[in-house]
């Protein structure tokens, strides 16, 4: 993995990953998101203010890039925390040998404060890894954790402003009361 951006919802995570768009050649990269996130949109990456760009999805369980033209040297990846560290890192590294550079950004934790998909075993592996942070919705510092608005027992519930939001460390214990 060459760069992975890591940090808590709303913390800019796609946004870096559609401003880092910017300076590469139109044509020589593709973005892959898991076909699990339907939040905004089925075929483009949203941030949470709206903005987007388009996207392949790529199935969560079982993680193949289509046959890409030669000329696509960058692969960008949304939502890591969504993929299987274990199905997703051989087709990283199957892209890697064909010479391309890996780009990706997600979730390092849960609202729990679990390790969440793919995105932390591959911060340890990456060349570069980036952590953002958001604002604590709780008393304004940095935030470093997402915590759920909602009860739920399972792990993977999709959602945004409605569902989730970011908190500091003293926050997210006082939330856990």
């Amino acid at each position: 993995m060459n760069i992975v951006v890591g940090g808590p919802m709303f913390s800019g995570k796609t946004t870096w990953l559609i401003s880092y768009t910017k300076q590469l050649p139109k044509g020589s990269y593709i973005i892959a998101k898991p076909d699990l996130d339907t939040r905004y949109a089925t075929n483009a990456i949203v941030t949470h203010h709206g903005q987007s760009l388009p996207a392949i999805n790529i199935n969560y369980t079982n993680p193949h890039f289509p046959k890409l033209k030669k000329q696509i040297k960058i692969i960008l990846i949304d939502e890591l925390n969504f993929f299987s560290f274990h199905t997703l890192l051989p087709e990283i590294e199957r892209q890697q040998k064909l010479g391309r550079t890996i780009i990706g950004v997600g979730l390092l934790f849960d609202s729990r404060k679990k390790p969440f998909g793919a995105t932390l075993p591959l911060s340890k592996l990456s060349d570069t890894f980036i952590e953002l942070f958001a604002i604590c919705n709780g008393c304004g510092e940095k935030a470093n954790h997402s915590y759920r608005k909602i009860q739920a027992k399972n792990q993977v519930i999709i959602g945004a402003g409605e569902t989730y939001g970011a908190c500091c460390e003293k926050c997210w214990e006082n939330l856990q009361k």
